[in-house]
């Protein structure tokens, strides 16, 4: 059964969250590193939030990235799964990339797969690298991407090619032509061991 095209309310969620632990906006801005300005934009649907800012609210909060997707997820344990049916991921619109993002019902995993749309042509649209603790791994599902990274060259990758990289160094999905470019993009979240 497919979900109704809509984008959670990440925002509501949000300052839910952030209430049920008592915790101001500035607090959390201290915390988290993100603006507070623009953290009340994104409470109040004003403004998109970047995976980067997801992963340190859900670390800061103390919840799973899920928190923002699914009330309730269930914890991650032996013999639980999750079927993402074609069609059914939640969508997630980002300043970066539009997504799908899959298997959110269940919580505290150290995977987050999501199939992004990337669209945007040069780093300062990009709004810069992004950079979080874990691991990357990205597949072309369709079109040709510029990964551009910190550390090395631009490296154009085409339908078929893979890539998997250290998140903290600093990041961003390219398109280099302009055209939308589809890409498997699963990522953790804890730095490695």
């Amino acid at each position: 059964m497919n979900r109704p095209e809509k984008s959670p309310d990440i925002g509501a969620r949000l300052k839910a969250l952030r209430k049920e632990r008592g915790a101001s906006l500035a607090e959390l801005a201290r915390a988290t590193g993100v603006s507070e300005a623009t953290l009340s934009r994104v409470e109040n649907g004003q403004s998109l939030v970047s995976a980067h800012h997801l992963y340190q609210l859900s670390r800061t909060l103390g919840v799973d990235i899920t928190a923002f997707f699914e009330a309730g997820g269930k914890t991650l344990a032996g013999g639980i799964r999750s079927i993402c049916r074609r069609g059914d991921g939640v969508p997630l619109s980002t300043a970066r990339y539009e997504a799908q993002v899959l298997c959110t019902d269940i919580a505290a995993k150290h995977m987050h797969p999501a199939i992004n749309t990337v669209t945007i042509a040069s780093l300062a649209e990009a709004g810069g690298f992004s950079r979080h603790d874990g691991e990357e791994f990205l597949h072309v599902l369709l079109g040709r991407l510029l990964l551009v990274t910190e550390f090395y060259e631009p490296l154009l990758l085409e339908t078929g090619d893979s890539v998997y990289f250290d998140s903290h160094m600093g990041h961003a999905y390219l398109s280099p032509d302009g055209r939308p470019v589809q890409i498997l993009v699963i990522a953790t979240t804890e730095p490695p061991k």
